[in-house]
């Protein structure tokens, strides 16, 4: 009977051991919490930490990044959930980098507002606007608002790629300034024309796109032509400064729904460009929805940026003369650097 005894109480000595061990890393594990950060502690109760330790995870902490993007935070489900530390991505809009506006695309895409000689650019509520210079050549108030940058304007370049240039919309009077300046430099009579865009794209909600082709139609098939497309209604306007006033014409011309003319234009040739009036041979036209259901005939100039109609869709601009095969490419696109023209209703 003694050998079992002495085994009974070997074991009896083994039990009490680890039982006091694991009373002992009990309070050791209990220790390290409450003694630990406070958001380990947190971690446990529901509330919401700025970080946790990743050498302690626990099921309850883990929430899954989306597929293919673990760059990306996700969202906090609920107030149980513990956010995983990641580099969260910088929220579209304008802001400032150095000391220079730029605006910050949803894709990563930095887009910088192009400078205008004699305006500065300021941030205005959450636009890039532009305001005149007391040095400024346009004729402009000092202080006065001569226009915005929209920085979701893409354009098509000269190799058919296109790119997010944004747009820049200004007041008449210092578009005017700008196509006097480019046509200046053109020292070819029958090449001195230049297509301020005529769309006042201020008001639209989703991006502009600027294309080229071949497909323009005024009564002529296969017409070089630029056109701006757009979602909604906008206002279109004039864009030549040496105009005889304009005609809106919206019966069905061809496939065209409406066509609006330099009323300069009725008496030069059909067949060749006049070099002392290639401005007046552009043609403004488009095949969405007008905002005028009969024609509209002005006979008197009229100021660069003013309203002629709105149209939905898309609106081209061509020379109008049978045969014409002028090229009409991003080089005569009225721009400011790589950065197209748009003109601002009055």
């Amino acid at each position: 009977m003694e050998p079992r005894r002495r085994v009974v109480a070997v074991l009896t000595v083994a039990a009490v051991t680890l039982i006091v061990a694991g009373i002992a890393a009990v309070a050791i594990d209990s220790g390290f919490y409450a003694g630990g950060s406070s958001s380990a502690s947190r971690s446990h109760t529901g509330s919401q930490p700025s970080t946790y330790s990743t050498a302690t995870p626990t099921p309850s902490a883990t929430v899954p990044t989306p597929s293919g993007r673990p760059d990306q935070t996700p969202p906090v489900a609920t107030p149980s959930s513990s956010p995983v530390a990641s580099q969260t991505a910088r929220p579209s809009g304008f802001a400032m980098r150095g000391a220079s506006l730029v605006y910050y695309a949803a894709d990563g895409t930095v887009v910088p507002v192009q400078p205008v000689a004699g305006l500065r650019a300021a941030l205005v509520e959450g636009r890039a606007l532009y305001y005149a210079l007391a040095a400024n050549r346009y004729g402009l108030k000092t202080g006065s608002y001569a226009g915005e940058f929209d920085p979701n304007v893409t354009m098509q370049q000269a190799d058919g790629s296109s790119a997010q240039t944004g747009g820049i919309v200004l007041v008449g009077a210092a578009a005017k300034r700008l196509i006097a300046d480019n046509l200046a430099s053109i020292s070819a009579p029958a090449q001195r024309w230049i297509v301020a865009l005529p769309v006042d794209i201020r008001a639209a909600t989703k991006t502009v796109d600027v294309g080229f082709d071949q497909y323009g139609l005024h009564g002529w098939s296969d017409t070089p032509r630029v056109v701006v497309r757009f979602s909604g209604q906008l206002p279109v306007v004039n864009v030549i400064p040496n105009n005889a006033g304009y005609h809106v014409l919206v019966e069905q011309l061809g496939v065209t729904a409406w066509q609006a003319i330099d009323p300069a234009r009725l008496g030069l040739p059909l067949t060749k460009l006049d070099p002392d009036h290639p401005m007046n041979e552009l043609l403004v036209y488009g095949s969405g929805t007008p905002g005028v259901r009969k024609n509209v005939l002005v006979d008197r100039r009229v100021a660069v940026g003013q309203p002629m109609l709105t149209a939905s869709d898309e609106v081209s601009v061509s020379l109008v003369v049978n045969g014409s095969r002028a090229d009409l490419g991003p080089d005569r696109v009225l721009k400011v650097g790589d950065v197209p023209v748009f003109v601002a209703s009055l």
